[in-house]
């Protein structure tokens, strides 16, 4: 596992995300590396395709961290993670995307266009991957489920085959049944299936502010559409949590859910520099941090939900004036809004 938290300290002062380091021979080495070897024929002998060794991608892709910031770096780490820890790993990968759009999004490889009206088509280009069918999305959907030392190791695509949902393959000697992805889940302790549902239920609230940092910068509808990847940790935490529930137990945001439901408490008074919600709104900064509280709710207890997204255009749109809101909504509207005010001053 990694430490976001080293990863997201700055390389320097004078230049916090370091050199863009995309003709640096390690980073060359790094895309050899997650490619993996191709199928070769050498002479009569045909040598099978071999797939990157993720642990060595994983390697290469930190070395390079401590040099540089570069999301083009970031996704083949965060690849290679969802390969060896499975969901854990893809939540530490995308918390760390997270971090740099959020920490370094000015600094952060690769950069904004300063030529082209700083145009982020690169970078989203870059973040794509995020949900590529044959990358990043076949590594989730092949993450562990439950991992049995007795019934086996099991996958999104085991349950839905388990399930009558997708057909097994043609080799695939012994397709999964429910009775046998149902022992794995007993056969395992109750906390591994909750820390599996938390890291699923952790990458959810991490890709959701991916999409709310994105549609922040770039406006709604111009990043790459995240739902694909949303949509399978969505379906994997309904598998886990069915089955955590099945054993008696619950997350820990249900949980505390209940327990603030049973036991209300009075709103705190916010605090300088807090995101405590006061019991009266008096300020437009009163307003903000009430939307801030309801965004880490959402993250908090339920990260599938599409409401933090809508909060944070409402939390920008907070701190404009009448026509600047015109212009953000609906920028065709400006001109007849001006007509019916009439001149200033006038």
């Amino acid at each position: 596992m990694i430490d976001v938290g080293e990863l997201l300290r700055e390389i320097s002062a004078d230049s916090p995300c370091g050199d863009d380091l995309e003709y640096d021979a390690q980073y060359g080495e790094l895309e050899r590396a997650a490619e993996g070897k191709p199928e070769r024929q050498i002479g009569d002998v045909i040598q099978p395709a071999e797939p990157p060794d993720w642990k060595a991608v994983s390697g290469l892709a930190l070395e390079l961290l401590h040099r540089t910031k570069d999301l083009r770096v970031v996704m083949p780490l965060c690849l290679a993670l969802t390969h060896t820890e499975g969901f854990p790993g893809l939540h530490q990968g995308l918390a760390l995307t997270r971090g740099l759009l959020e920490k370094f999004w000015d600094q952060v490889h690769p950069q904004l266009d300063p030529d082209d009206n700083n145009d982020p088509t690169f970078r989203l280009n870059t973040l794509a991957a995020l949900t590529a069918p044959e990358l990043m999305i076949g590594a989730a959907r092949e993450a562990p489920l439950v991992s049995s030392r007795a019934m086996g190791r099991f996958d999104l695509r085991d349950w839905e085959i388990a399930h009558g949902r997708l057909t097994p393959p043609a080799d695939m000697q012994e397709p999964p049944t429910e009775a046998v992805i149902d022992a794995a889940f007993t056969e395992v302790p109750v906390e591994d299936i909750g820390a599996t549902l938390e890291a699923i239920n952790g990458a959810l609230g991490e890709l959701g502010a991916i999409g709310s940092r994105l549609d922040e910068q770039v406006g709604a509808g111009v990043a790459p559409d995240l739902n694909p990847l949303k949509a399978l940790l969505q379906e994997a935490g309904q598998v886990v949590g069915g089955q955590l529930a099945r054993r008696g137990g619950g997350s820990p945001a249900l949980e505390e859910t209940a327990a603030m439901t049973d036991n209300p408490s009075p709103a705190p008074a916010a605090a300088a520099g807090g995101t405590g919600v006061p019991a009266a709104l008096n300020s437009r900064e009163d307003v903000v941090r009430a939307l801030d509280a309801i965004c880490d709710y959402y993250r908090r207890h339920e990260p599938s939900s599409p409401i933090p997204l809508l909060m944070q255009r409402a939390k920008r749109l907070a701190t404009m004036d009448f026509m600047a809101i015109i212009r953000d909504l609906a920028p065709g509207a400006v001109q007849q809004v001006e007509e019916i005010r009439g001149p200033e001053g006038g």
